[in-house]
């Protein structure tokens, strides 16, 4: 048996490397975080991420509209609320439209070909409302059953005074079942991601297959998350050493020219600068790879022939009558 994941992370990692348009795409798609790292990073407490903050942020904005009337703001406070909300669906649009072209991209190196920055564009700006329901549905009832459910759940276990017995049963629903429950709520939204993008899905047909591409392949799909996890953890790291590796000579040399403040901003502004640029460009570079290797993932688990998990090859291969 081939290794399944050598040949997945080798073949995104050359893709980004020899498609440096897709590192705009990977710039904006990692503004919808990488939410499967995130819920396996810190279970017990994950934030709202970029749409499920936007979306709280703006249904408190028109309530109040509704309940104080426009007429009790300034005109430059709704120029002004008005130009945040524009600023905002257009990153969102740029988002989400950035998933579908990675996506895409990742269909054309598989079939060979090399498709230009505006066709990759172009196709996530066809598919995007079905990509924002999937990626609304996955905000928001990730985020929302977390807060409302898990956290109210888990607090309660924490100062709860009932006996062992019940607590083990609680600590076993929320960590066994409910956190799964949101974890697989992500993954089956990115495999509806790619069925939208590669096979042309609507939004309730993609959730649907999904679902089921998830249910036969969760083994696999855990054990991918799990080592993106690592990676994520390793590239991060990597990065952080990096910009302190290029932050820290500037700072040095600043505080020797402290004797000028002018000196010092400047030289402390283009330490910050190229910190700045590195990190979007680290980002950038990491958000496409993210992608890619999800879409990567679906096209292997979709295309002809059995696909098996790290865990079955080793046991095939130490066991091979127990994985026949």
């Amino acid at each position: 048996m081939d290794s399944f994941y050598k040949k997945i992370y080798k073949k995104s990692f050359l893709t980004v490397k020899n498609n440096y348009n897709l590192l705009f795409f990977g710039l904006f798609a990692s503004i919808l975080g990488f939410y499967e790292v995130r819920i396996l990073l810190n279970l017990n407490s994950v934030g709202p991420d970029f749409l499920s903050s936007n979306i709280v942020n703006w249904v408190k904005i028109f309530a109040v509209f509704s309940i104080s009337g426009i007429s009790s703001f300034s005109v430059s406070g709704i120029i002004t609320m008005l130009g945040m909300f524009i600023f905002s669906a257009i990153m969102i649009v740029l988002a989400i439209s950035s998933q579908g072209a990675l996506i895409n991209a990742s269909i054309e190196k598989a079939n060979g070909k090399t498709s230009k920055f505006n066709k990759h564009l172009q196709i996530g700006l066809q598919k995007f409302w079905p990509l924002l329901g999937l990626n609304v549905v996955n905000a928001l009832i990730g985020y929302f059953f977390i807060i409302s459910v898990v956290d109210p759940l888990i607090g309660f276990i924490a100062l709860s005074s009932t006996t062992w017995v019940m607590f083990l049963i609680m600590s076993l629903v929320v960590f066994f079942v409910l956190i799964p429950l949101v974890i697989i709520l992500s993954f089956v939204t990115r495999y509806g991601a790619a069925y939208v993008i590669l096979k042309d899905n609507k939004f309730k047909d993609a959730f649907y297959n999904g679902w089921n591409l998830f249910k036969i392949n969760w083994l696999v799909t855990v054990e991918n998350a799990i080592f993106l996890l690592f990676v994520t953890i390793f590239y991060f790291i990597i990065l952080l050493a990096l910009l302190v590796f290029i932050f820290t000579p500037f700072l040095i040399l600043g505080l020797f020219l402290a004797f000028n403040m002018y000196i010092f901003w400047f030289i402390f502004t283009i330490g910050i600068f190229l910190g700045v640029i590195i990190f979007l460009v680290g980002t950038s570079k990491f958000g496409a790879y993210y992608n890619l290797i999800w879409a990567n993932v679906f096209l292997e688990l979709t295309a002809k022939g059995k696909t098996y998990s790290k865990v079955h090859r080793v046991a095939h291969k130490h066991m091979p009558k127990l994985t026949k």
